[in-house]
C-alpha cells in the first residue's frame, strides 16, 4: 500500500504543473496570436503609406501647403509604422522562443512524471523510496534551467 499512498500525494501535484504549463502555453499563444493581428494591421498601414508616396512622386505637382504638411505627416507616421513594425518582429520572434520553450519544458515535464509514474511501480517492486523520484525531479529541472540560461 505504500505505492498507493503516495500516488495519491503526488497526482494533485501533477495536476497543478499541468494546469501551469497549459496557462502558460495558452498565454504564450495568445500573444502570438495577437502579435501577428498586429503586424498585419502595421503591414496593411505601410502598403497604404507606399501607395500614397508612390501617388506623391508620380504627381510632381506644386503642392498646396496644407497638403504638404499632410504629406510630412503620413510620411512621419509611415517611419514610426515602419519602426513600430521592427520592434513587433522582435517580440515576435522573443514571443515564438518562449513558447517553443515553454514547449520544450512541458515535454521534459511530462517525460519526468512519465519516469515518476515507472519509478513508483519500479519502487513498490524495489523498496527504494519514492523520495529518489522527487530528487531526479529536481535535478533535472536545475540542469535544463541551467541549459536555458546557457
Amino acid at each position: 500500500m505504500v505505492g498507493g499512498a503516495s500516488s495519491s500525494r503526488e497526482d494533485p501535484d501533477r495536476s497543478v504543473l499541468e494546469g501551469q504549463l497549459a496557462s502558460a502555453v495558452a498565454r504564450a499563444e495568445d500573444a502570438l496570436a495577437q502579435l501577428r493581428e498586429r503586424e498585419q494591421e502595421l503591414r496593411t498601414a505601410l502598403a497604404r503609406t507606399t501607395t500614397l508616396e508612390a501617388e506623391m512622386a508620380e504627381l510632381r505637382l506644386r503642392p498646396e501647403a496644407a497638403e504638404v504638411a499632410r504629406w510630412r505627416q503620413e510620411a512621419e507616421e509611415a517611419a514610426r509604422l515602419r519602426a513600430e513594425a521592427g520592434d513587433l518582429r522582435t517580440q515576435l520572434g522573443e514571443e515564438r522562443h518562449r513558447g517553443d520553450m515553454l514547449r520544450s519544458e512541458m515535454r521534459g515535464l511530462e517525460r519526468a512524471l512519465a519516469l515518476v509514474g515507472r519509478s513508483r511501480s519500479a519502487t513498490s517492486r524495489s523498496g527504494i523510496p519514492s523520495g529518489s523520484a522527487g530528487h531526479y525531479l529536481t535535478g533535472s529541472s536545475g540542469r535544463r534551467r541551467n541549459e536555458e540560461e546557457e
